[in-house]
């Protein structure tokens, strides 16, 4: 898993996320499920609440939304269009993180650092444990039965296991009662792979330390461990003399965290399970009650991931803000054809139509630039890129619609193509805003069916906190391209073609909601 800089708004939000249903869910264990005899559920369910934490804030269940897609005229369903890789020559569109640091305020970076520091050593320590548990297997002579590798030992914390090995303590007597028990209880937790448990969960824990409660659940499995190898070593047996083995050794050495120590904490509790017996029937509508709890929690969370954008109704009273990024301008003309047109000059001029239109269709325009310069007056690629996004985001607008047009010169690169990106936060709705527009496109002009995806990030769609579609008109190298693009008349077709797109997703949208 990639770590990426925690402090920023969209991964602090993850993070939150990640603490709130790992703690809602925790709660639950502590006060329904602890200390009750359901050992083995107990053991599934405190395994799956990282995981489950983790991904849920990724989930999009379709709970309050549009079954028609946008891209249609009200009560005029439309299939969504399908997406695909897609490349074309632009290069100051890409998100720019080559210097990331530097964008950071001082405190951001130095908590990112320290985020990143404090991971390091958490995994320096998980792998110095791994290597103490290698070094054992090199120091001691090796006896197998079956498929546990056993290891007779004078090492202090001992007997304890790890996966299928089970290093033993020399001076307890293997054939006596209590040893045959103690020995039970080690090969429970090697059959049933009890250590895969808290491998999976070291790991998860190592790039997401910042959550208390995924260490109180590393603590409460390692505790449902030993309950249910208690439960099997007093099976055959006398429980009170193997429940006194355990006060007997209530001073052990420090282990280390990945092992099972018999003589371990917490002994308290482990006595208790040993010589109460309750039946496991108390525990069901605890139990049971988890159920309404995870649907709670992915209502809340999993239908807020790709939250529905800001539509607002279209009514004469309140029109629709819409951002239309005309893109490069000033020293970036963007590319440049074979007859030395600019691209600049003709995202501009299809950026003025829509504009000069948008009252028509009841929407209101807000251009990034409306001269021949870098949008918001800026000196630098970088800071207009910047600029466009933060400025429909100041705007609060509803929908951000990029224009620009390939410069490629290969035949076979013409049409007109629609670009997304799954980084925007409200990708669902990006995907229905581009059909719409597909559609309404292809009234005036050859215009691909399925939506792109560029591999590297596309910085205003990516950074705009609403759904953002960047529409490439056609290939000025193309000559059939340049010819329809470059004529006044057709540029005003296309114009209107977006904000029919615009008009006809929003109608869909209302009639769904």
């Amino acid at each position: 898993m990639p770590m990426t800089n925690p402090f920023t708004s969209a991964a602090g939000a993850y993070l939150l996320k990640i603490i709130l249903v790992s703690g809602l869910l925790y709660a639950y264990y502590h006060w329904m499920l602890r200390n009750r005899r359901c050992h083995q559920f107990n053991r599934w369910f405190l395994l799956g609440i990282p995981p489950l934490s983790i991904t849920l804030p990724f989930i999009h269940l379709p709970l309050g939304v549009s079954l028609w897609p946008a891209g249609a005229a009200a009560n005029t369903p439309v299939s969504l269009h399908a997406i695909t890789s897609g490349e074309w020559n632009e290069r100051d569109m890409t998100v720019v993180p080559s210097h990331w640091q530097s964008t950071l305020p001082p405190w951001q970076l130095f908590a990112t650092i320290a985020y990143i520091l404090a991971g390091a050593i958490l995994l320096y320590l998980f792998l110095r444990q791994l290597d103490y548990i290698r070094l054992l297997t090199k120091r001691y002579p090796r006896e197998k039965l079956g498929d546990i590798h056993f290891f007779g030992t004078d090492e202090p914390g001992t007997p304890f296991s790890f996966l299928n090995l089970i290093f033993w303590n020399d001076q307890i007597d293997r054939d006596s009662d209590i040893g045959k028990q103690i020995f039970r209880h080690e090969l429970n937790h090697a059959q049933q792979k009890h250590s895969f448990d808290l491998l999976l969960l070291k790991l998860l824990i190592i790039p997401f330390w910042v959550n208390p409660f995924f260490h109180l659940i590393y603590r409460e499995i390692r505790a449902v461990h030993e309950f249910l190898a208690d439960r099997d070593a007093v099976s055959e047996g006398d429980k009170y003399r193997y429940a006194e083995s355990l006060v007997w050794q209530t001073m052990q050495v420090p282990s280390a965290s990945l092992l099972h120590p018999f003589f371990q904490s917490p002994i308290k509790r482990r006595i208790t399970m040993i010589t109460q017996l309750k039946n496991n029937r108390t525990t069901l509508p605890g139990r049971m009650m988890i159920l309404p709890l995870l649907f709670l929690l992915f209502c809340a969370f999993g239908t807020s991931h790709h939250p529905l954008p800001n539509v607002r109704i279209n009514t004469a009273a309140q029109p629709l803000t819409v951002v239309i990024d005309a893109g490069h301008g000033g020293i970036d003309p963007g590319g440049v054809n074979k007859e030395g047109v600019q691209e600049k000059d003709i995202n501009l001029s299809i950026a003025e139509k829509i504009k000069s239109l948008g009252q028509e269709y009841n929407v209101r325009i807000l251009m990034t630039r409306e001269n021949d310069e870098l949008a918001g007056g800026k000196s630098s690629v970088r800071e207009s890129l910047e600029y466009r996004a933060q400025m429909a985001n100041d705007n609060k607008a509803d929908l951000f619609i990029a224009i620009h047009t390939d410069v490629s010169t290969s035949k076979d690169v013409k049409g007109f193509n629609i670009f997304v990106t799954q980084d925007n936060a409200h990708y669902a709705q990006c995907v229905q805003l581009g059909s719409a527009i597909t559609e309404t496109l292809k009234k005036s002009y050859p215009t691909a069916s399925a939506l792109k995806q560029r591999k590297e990030h596309i910085y205003v769609l990516r950074n705009t906190n609403m759904p953002a579609v960047l529409l490439q008109c056609g290939n000025i190298n193309n000559e059939n391209d340049f010819s329809f693009i470059s004529k006044e008349e057709n540029q005003t077709k296309v114009a209107r073609d977006i904000l029919e797109g615009i008009r006809n997703y929003t109608s869909g949208r209302q009639t769904n909601q």
